[in-house]
C-alpha cells in the first residue's frame, strides 16, 4: 500500500488535506499559497484590497494574503471583507451590520466586491443556511440525534415527561426542552 505524500515538488511529507502536507496545508490556509514563506510587506494587503475594489468579474476574488483559521481573509487583525465592503458601499448603516457574501464563500477568503453587502446578524445567518455553509443537525461532529429522533421526540412531547424522553434518548431534560419548545433544530419541521 503507498501512502499518499505532499503535492509540491521535493515534498515527501505525508499528505493531510486538499494534496498539502500539514506545512503546506497551514500555509494555503493562512496565506492562500503553499509555498509562502513570509508575510507580506506592510502595506501591501490594504494596496491590494484598493486596487481590486473595481473588480468587476463574477467568479470569487480570492484573498492572497493572512487567513484566520476558519479560511477568512484577515487585514491587521481585522476582516479584508468588512474592510473591501466598507471601500465599496461605504459605512456601515449600524455597529450590528456585517459584511455579508452572496456567493456564500465568505470561509474561502472570497472578497469580491461585487459579492459582499451589509447585513445584520440575522440576515447573514440566514444567508449562511441558504447557502448551506452553516453545519447543522446530525451533520454537526458533537450531535447525538438525528432528524428522525428530533420528529419522535416532538412527537413524544405530549405523551411522555421531558425527563422520560431525556433519559430514552441520553439527554439532559433542558436539551429535550429546547427540542420541543423549537430552540434548537429548529430546521426539522
Amino acid at each position: 500500500m503507498t501512502t499518499k505524500t505532499c503535492s509540491i515538488d521535493g515534498c515527501s511529507s505525508p499528505h493531510k488535506a486538499r494534496g498539502y502536507c500539514r506545512r503546506h496545508y497551514m500555509l494555503w490556509r493562512r496565506h492562500g499559497n503553499p509555498l509562502t514563506t513570509a508575510a507580506a510587506p506592510r502595506g501591501a494587503p490594504m494596496a491590494w484590497i484598493i486596487d481590486n475594489a473595481k473588480h468587476s468579474g463574477d467568479a470569487c476574488l480570492l484573498w492572497p494574503f493572512s487567513r484566520l483559521a476558519n479560511g477568512r481573509a484577515q487585514i491587521s487583525g481585522g476582516s479584508a471583507a468588512r474592510v473591501m465592503c466598507e471601500i465599496v458601499n461605504g459605512p456601515p448603516p449600524s455597529d450590528q451590520h456585517e459584511a455579508a457574501h452572496s456567493c456564500g464563500k465568505g470561509h474561502e477568503a472570497c472578497i469580491n466586491p461585487r459579492h459582499l453587502r451589509w447585513a445584520t446578524q440575522v440576515e447573514n445567518a440566514a444567508d449562511k443556511i441558504e447557502h448551506g455553509t452553516v453545519v447543522q443537525g446530525a451533520a454537526h461532529p458533537v450531535s447525538k440525534l438525528t432528524e428522525r429522533d428530533i420528529v419522535e421526540i416532538r412527537d413524544l412531547a405530549g405523551r411522555e415527561t421531558q425527563r422520560v424522553i431525556a433519559e430514552r434518548y441520553g439527554m439532559r431534560q433542558s436539551s429535550i426542552s429546547f427540542i420541543i419548545n423549537r430552540k434548537s433544530w429548529k430546521h426539522v419541521a
